[in-house]
């Protein structure tokens, strides 16, 4: 599972974060959490989370300015900035340091489904995963898999699975959690780049054909597969990796 640190100067925001299911349902455990950013910043370098959820404006340290801190001393986790609707404009530096994205408060399920999805694929890369061909305890599981595996051009998600398989979105996850220890998007991006691989060993197709055949727009494909093989795909096709 991933490790993911919360801060939120507001005691019931943080709780109502920290407290929710889907974080959980889409492998992420709560390493830790505060109220006060400056303790955060410390708990944070020592914990050394996956990913760091941060309120955007707090009294003496501001989330953006607790990520310049963070990244000035090596931190290499994802940030993700929370915010209330209309302040984002103020905080555009965010963005030019690499941070991940962001929610509106009040955070509603749907957008934090959508944004932990996108989070864990970038996650994937530096995770390792189970093998793609290895059968599980778990029949529905398998038809799943086989599934996304024949259609990597689909745009699945957790949403699209479960109306496929009639069923919820929760027990998907624990399907995933639990005969895999991975999540539903590391596993879909896993079998992506695998199947990249083997694409690249084909000539004739382009690098642009192959993020097609994988899912991918081109530029978004280029980057995913940058951080799963640390090489681009033409690198890799040429053996420099």
């Amino acid at each position: 599972m991933y490790r993911a640190y919360f801060v939120d100067d507001e005691p019931h925001a943080l709780n109502t974060l920290t407290g929710n299911p889907l974080f959980y349902d889409s492998g992420y455990q709560t390493v830790g959490s505060s109220t006060n950013p400056i303790k955060a910043l410390d708990e944070i370098k020592r914990l050394n989370p996956d990913v760091v959820f941060t309120d955007l404006k707090m009294p003496k340290l501001t989330g953006i300015e607790l990520m310049e801190q963070l990244r000035d001393k090596g931190a290499r986790c994802e940030f993700v900035i929370i915010s209330a609707y209309g302040e984002f404009d103020a905080a555009r530096s965010f963005y030019n340091m690499k941070g991940f994205d962001y929610l509106t408060k009040p955070v509603s399920d749907k957008n934090l489904l959508i944004l932990l999805e996108k989070l864990s694929g970038r996650l994937a890369g530096n995770k390792a995963e189970p093998s793609v061909t290895a059968n599980t305890p778990s029949p529905e599981l398998d038809k799943m898999i086989a599934y996304m595996r024949e259609n990597l051009t689909e745009k699945h998600t957790l949403e699209s699975l479960s109306e496929k398989f009639d069923t919820n979105y929760t027990y998907i996850c624990d399907l995933f959690s639990t005969h895999l220890g991975t999540t539903f998007v590391s596993y879909l991006t896993k079998l992506r780049m695998d199947a990249a691989a083997e694409y690249l060993k084909d000539k004739n197709k382009s690098v642009k054909e192959i993020a097609a055949l994988c899912g991918y727009d081109y530029l978004y494909f280029i980057q995913v597969f940058k951080k799963y093989h640390a090489c681009t795909p033409t690198a890799y096709r040429e053996g420099r990796r």
